[in-house]
């Protein structure tokens, strides 16, 4: 009995890191305040066009999710993997990227200028091409200026 070859596409991942800042007219504290606690106010990105919420649980392990009804349906973009209160957020899950088999996004706050500079290191392992590429960086830049416009939209 003759058996068949057949040819399997291996690619290898590209590995990269996207790294961006925004300093924001708020206190720490309240940049932070938006960045986990009201972060389904601002954060744009979704599975679904119409969806119930997005939702960050503030503590080691916990889920950065979409809900997409009431039923408890949904999404998980990724886990808190470092946790810092007003200073360091990392979050390690695909966040529903196209060709993403490992991505970890880390927030770093920084008092500066009587605001707060946010600092964003996107780090990246997957099958990425250059239009691919090129939409994750427009998105960080635009979930940053997101969440600036929604902190200084609600300081105290």
């Amino acid at each position: 009995m003759a058996t068949e070859t057949q040819a399997l596409d291996v690619r290898s991942p590209i590995a990269l890191d996207i790294e961006a800042e925004i300093w924001i007219d708020a206190a720490p504290e309240h940049v932070w305040k938006a960045l986990v606690d009201d972060i389904g106010a601002w954060w744009h990105k979704a599975y679904r066009d119409e969806r119930f919420g997005v939702f960050l649980e503030p503590h080691i392990g916990g889920r950065f999710y979409e809900q997409f009804d009431e039923s408890g349906a949904g999404a998980l973009y990724g886990l808190v993997t470092f946790f810092e209160p007003c200073k360091t957020l990392r979050l390690t899950g695909s966040f529903g990227l196209p060709g993403a088999r490992h991505y970890v996004k880390t927030y770093q706050l920084e008092a500066r200028d009587g605001g707060t500079a946010v600092r964003t290191i996107a780090s990246l392992l997957g099958d990425i091409d250059e239009e691919t590429l090129q939409g994750y960086r427009q998105g960080g830049a635009d979930l940053l200026e997101a969440l600036k416009r929604h902190a200084e939209s609600r300081r105290a």
